[in-house]
């Protein structure tokens, strides 16, 4: 069976070999054997679960998230609990997109406020995040 280098793997996925030790520290990835002198090697099929790592990262997941997911998988576990795991991330997506939304309006309309001249005082941008900032803090309260 053809083995990979740490290096070889990084390349092949994008990303740094740094962030592979990481993720093998926090489990996602397991430890691969080591040579005698003690260099990784991982098996061919490491590509296929850091791909899914990095995209399940693109999608949103935490690593926690990622981490119960690739249980689940090894384990040949239970779809309702990945369900599960999608379904409250769904919802946290959702709620991400309302507030950006809000943002999004807010900014548009600011924006076209802004004449982009003059001095900072009673800039209608910085006045609006100031604003905001204030809501929050007593929503908070």
């Amino acid at each position: 069976m053809k083995t990979l280098s740490i290096g070889e793997l990084a390349e092949h996925c994008g990303i740094a070999s740094q962030a592979i030790r990481y993720y093998e520290q926090e489990k996602l990835m397991p430890r691969p054997q080591r040579t005698e002198s003690n260099y990784r090697r991982y098996p061919e099929d490491a590509v296929a679960r850091l791909q899914f790592i990095l995209q399940a990262k693109q999608w949103g997941f935490t690593l926690d998230e990622i981490r119960e997911l690739l249980i689940l998988q090894d384990a040949n576990g239970n779809r309702a609990q990945a369900k599960r795991i999608a379904e409250e991330k769904l919802v946290k997506i959702r709620e991400q997109i309302k507030h950006l939304s809000k943002i999004e309006t807010v900014l548009s309309k600011t924006l076209s406020e802004c004449s982009g001249e003059g001095a900072m005082k009673g800039c209608p941008i910085v006045e609006a995040i100031a604003e905001e900032k204030q809501k929050s803090v007593y929503r908070d309260s």
